[in-house]
């Protein structure tokens, strides 16, 4: 026996430190997913990547399985270093398990690892040894006919970093998408299993807290910085890596990673210096500079390691290159030159981001690092030498052929777009932004390749143009990438635009140039219509002789139907000069007028041509608290290049702004009183012999402000017994709400006077008003609902003419069921245990309970949660003494219903009717 009891001590010994060999494992990883063959396949490669303490040579995993996310699943055993993984010196080892997996529909699948164990003593992660290392990533499969094919972004910068205590600390996944898919980045808790966050994680800068310990992540650029760090040790941080397509969230990878933070003594980072962070290259330019690394520590043995990673580098075609690329240290300052060839292959909405990390050797080992993004974006060039000429019915577009970006490898480029606007806009060239949106242009075609006869240059030929006015075209290089059918093309992009050309048209009809509200009334107001007379060189009076008129058009509404103002004719066209028309009887309150000239010649009763419609300025306004808001919209063939904002007093205008949009917000105003408003628009034609500037009113449009504006949302955090029994303490059963006051976190905020509390019982239920809480510093409230304390909460707030904010952020707190049976009872009369009853319980609303004899007969049944059986049988018989059976199923009251308990419990009762 005493031999048999060291055995089982020994065995047990071992199990023990074989469960702590195989606890001190893994560091941190991704998971990588690759289409592979044409996008109509459904097979993907998938990459696990992890890093692993090297020391802990009994966990090393030679083999690990990936669960594909249909169901099944595949161990794959390690690819790379022979299957032993890569030594990265420190007690780091790097680890790729590679497969490849067709699946058996299109569709969203989520591949996900889990391994049982992290390394033990990560700061950040209680007992972190005995948590599940869990990564996974959500891949789609895209409709191959309209979308193409699609990969994740492969991060190009190992998830294992260093920093020191007191030191900002910077990193940067380097995430590098083939497809050009943009990126964005964000922190989460690391996981455990599928769905489940590592218990008790708290995020790195939590250790010792404070203004000069925050954490914080670039969501454009992906840049993680920790400044600073208080407390040495390792600690796991995540990251959601989403990418997106035309706005559209496809994929998303989760790194878990670790960092590194060591008291690093004196010694401190090294230092980059490169000539810039950001810059935009023209696709076909050379890029180069020198990048610079020095250690700050005045140590003249000291060396430097400096390297580069980044999606440049791994382009297939011309990549970038980055002098002595490999991992040794030279004697700093150590300076190399990055080089890269760009073509028109490279141009991508998104910027190319290159990570330089320079890394000491303080004490000969390898001491700390820093990290520098540089991101460069390639836009694709402007179409050059664009020329426009006028013809009789049309306008005729041309530009240089060949096109600097017309050859591209890849097949990357579409074709041309042709935009035009009316009147011209010569607004700086912004080398980093292609496209000509918010610019005024309208595209006329685009994937256009249509030359002239000989081929000599592109032409388009626009037949959409009317006679007096300018037309301005600029041209854009389109790219896309093709789906494998070429129906489909996606991440489109479009180059710089061209320089502007503009073309007016031949003059020989009116333009109409003022519609200016002289009055405003609801039955007598004024509006000042004028127009210019006919260009004399561009009408052809032989062709089209005397008597000349003009005939005045007016429409209520830029939907109404034109009613003639009358005619004016003139014998010659040097008398054609009665261009002005004062229009009268109008209601210039509530309407907007649109008008438009005709042109006649010769006497004849059909026009020789029309005008472009012009209306009047609508000015519309709207009251809110202490300000009004002024909109105003105007439809005119001219081009409004500036407003003028007048407050109106009396008969004085009292010039508040001059701007840009048809929008302005006059703020400062008291609450109740009127004010008035008038709009003056500046504007242009372009054209020689045209009237310039082109000024217009509008109407007079008054408002009273009014405290309209409802005060921010609280913020809500709500706490009771079930969350922590042994840290909070509470009187009862009661939920405790907390709240912040939007007048102390709000800056527009200033006039909350109280509160109402909305509650649910349940998560499915419709919030009402529970109470209302007088006084904008009251932010405490105790809830105790009847027989249970899970229920859902909202809180808004209320200014003092009860405009009420947007709900807060929605709590909602579960009950914490217990319910316990006893083993034995005593029904003999004695008034002591004559009942058998469970406790302690709470929050259940039944049971299904059966007692059972011994032979299996069924004597007791309730589904009364406090039972009070007294020990008869349904009959109500009194039972002997002895030992019966149970099985019961427990209903919870929980926040989202009621909830039967997941396991029947299960026992026997020791019935005994003795003293």
């Amino acid at each position: 026996m005493r031999n048999l009891y060291f055995i089982l001590c020994f065995f047990l010994v071992q199990l023990i430190f074989c469960v702590q060999l195989s606890a001190t494992h893994n560091r941190a990883g991704e998971i990588r997913v690759e289409q592979i063959g044409d996008c109509n396949d459904l097979t993907i490669r998938a990459t696990i990547v992890t890093y692993t303490r090297e020391s802990s040579v009994q966990a090393d995993r030679d083999t690990l399985e990936l669960m594909w996310g249909d169901g099944t699943s595949t161990k794959i055993g390690r690819f790379n270093g022979g299957g032993n993984g890569e030594s990265l010196g420190n007690d780091f080892k790097k680890n790729l398990y590679i497969a490849e997996h067709t699946y058996p529909g299109r569709s969203t699948y989520v591949l996900s690892m889990t391994d049982p164990n992290r390394i033990d003593g990560i700061v950040n992660i209680p007992n972190s040894v005995n948590i599940p290392f869990h990564i996974s990533t959500t891949y789609t499969f895209l409709n191959p006919q309209f979308q193409g094919c699609n990969s994740t972004p492969e991060l190009l910068q190992p998830p294992v970093d260093r920093g020191c205590v007191d030191v900002p600390f910077i990193h940067n996944p380097n995430a590098y998408d083939p497809d050009g898919d943009s990126l964005s980045y964000h922190l989460i808790e690391p996981l455990q299993a599928v769905n489940t966050n590592v218990p008790n994680y708290f995020y790195p800068d939590r250790v010792e807290p404070g203004p000069e310990n925050q954490l914080t992540i670039n969501e454009v650029t992906g840049d993680v910085v920790w400044d600073s760090p208080k407390f040495q040790g390792e600690y796991n941080l995540a990251i959601i890596i989403v990418e997106w397509r035309n706005g559209i969230p496809i994929d998303t990878t989760i790194r878990d990673m670790q960092i590194t933070i060591g008291t690093c003594q004196e010694n401190l980072p090294p230092e980059i210096e490169t000539p810039f962070e950001e810059i935009c290259v023209i696709a076909g330019e050379l890029i180069e500079f020198d990048v610079v690394a020095t250690a700050p520590l005045e140590d003249s043995t000291q060396q430097v390691q400096l390297q580069a990673f980044g999606g440049p580098f791994v382009l297939a075609i011309s990549p970038a290159e980055f002098e002595d690329n490999i991992n040794e240290y030279r004697t700093q300052p150590s300076t190399k030159r990055f080089r890269w060839h760009t073509t028109c292959d490279h141009i991508s909405e998104q910027a190319y981001s290159i990570v330089f990390r320079a890394a000491d050797n303080y004490l000969g080992t390898e001491g700390l690092a820093t990290l520098k993004t540089v991101r460069i974006k390639i836009v694709g060039p402007p179409p050059e030498d664009v020329q426009a000429a006028s013809g009789q019915n049309d306008i005729t577009i041309s530009w240089e052929n060949p096109y600097a970006c017309e050859d591209t490898e890849t097949d990357y480029f579409k074709g041309f777009s042709v935009w035009r606007r009316l009147g011209s806009n010569p607004f700086p060239l912004d080398t980093c932004t292609g496209g000509l949106e918010g610019r005024g242009y309208e595209r006329l075609v685009f994937n256009y390749f249509e030359t002239n006869a000989d081929g000599s240059r592109y032409e388009f030929v626009d037949n959409a143009v009317e006679r007096g006015q300018t037309y301005c075209y600029r041209i854009l290089g389109e790219f896309a990438q093709t789906s494998p059918n070429g129906n489909y093309n996606y991440n489109r992009i479009a180059s710089l635009p061209s320089e502007e050309v503009c073309v007016q048209r031949g003059r020989d009809i009116p333009l109409l140039t003022h519609v200016s509200v002289l009055e405003t009334n609801d039955s007598e107001g004024q509006i000042e219509v004028r127009w210019s007379k006919p260009n004399a060189s561009d009408l052809d009076t032989l062709q089209n002789p005397p008597p000349y008129g003009y005939e005045l058009f007016r429409a209520e509404g830029t939907s109404g139907s034109f009613q003639s103002l009358g005619r004016f004719d003139a014998n010659s066209f040097s008398e054609a000069n009665d261009t002005l028309f004062i229009d009268t009887n109008l209601n210039t309150v509530s309407n907007q007028y649109v008008y438009k000239v005709a042109f006649y010649v010769n006497g004849e009763n059909e026009a020789l041509g029309e005008t472009p419609t012009a209306s009047s300025i609508f000015l519309n306004t709207t009251s809110t608290d202490k300000a009004v808001n002024l909109a105003w919209q105007e439809s005119v063939p001219w081009v409004n290049t500036r407003y003028v904002v007048y407050q109106v007093e009396g008969t004085e205008r009292i010039l508040l702004d001059t701007i840009l949009e048809a929008s302005y917000r006059h703020e400062g105003l008291e609450n109740g009183e009127t004010y008035c408003y008038v709009i003056e628009s500046i504007g242009s034609f372009g054209i020689a012999n045209i009237i310039d500037p082109i000024l217009n009113f509008s109407q007079e449009a008054c408002a009273v402000p009014q405290d309209n504006v409802a005060p921010c949302a609280p913020e809500l955090v709500v706490q009771n017994i079930c969350e922590d029994e042994t840290t909070v303490s509470f009187e009862d059963f009661e939920n405790v709400l907390q709240w912040t006051n939007p007048n102390n976190t709000c800056p527009d905020t200033d006039d909350v006077v109280g509160y109402n509390i909305y509650y649910a019982p349940t998560e499915d239920a419709v919030q009402e008003i529970l109470d209302f809480v007088n006084g904008a510093s009251d932010t405490l409230y105790f809830h105790a609902p009847e027989n249970s304390i899970a229920g859902c909460y909202t809180i808004t707030a209320l200014d003092g003419l009860a405009n009420e904010s947007a709900q807060s952020n929605r709590i909602c707190v579960d009950n914490c069921p217990i319910y316990e049976l006893p083993n034995t009872f005593t029904p003999n009369g004695d008034g002591q245990n004559d009942v058998f009853k469970p406790y302690p319980y709470r929050f259940v609303d039944r049971i299904e309970l059966q007692v059972f004899n011994r032979w299996g007969e069924l004597v007791f049944e309730t589904t009364e949660p406090a039972i009070n059986w007294d020990g008869r049988n349904l009959n109500g018989d009194s039972l002997a003494e002895g030992v019966y059976y149970y099985t019961c199923l427990v209903y919870e009251s929980r926040v989202a219903g009621i909830v039967p308990q997941d396991e029947l419990l299960k026992g026997f009762i020791q019935l005994i009717k003795g003293n």
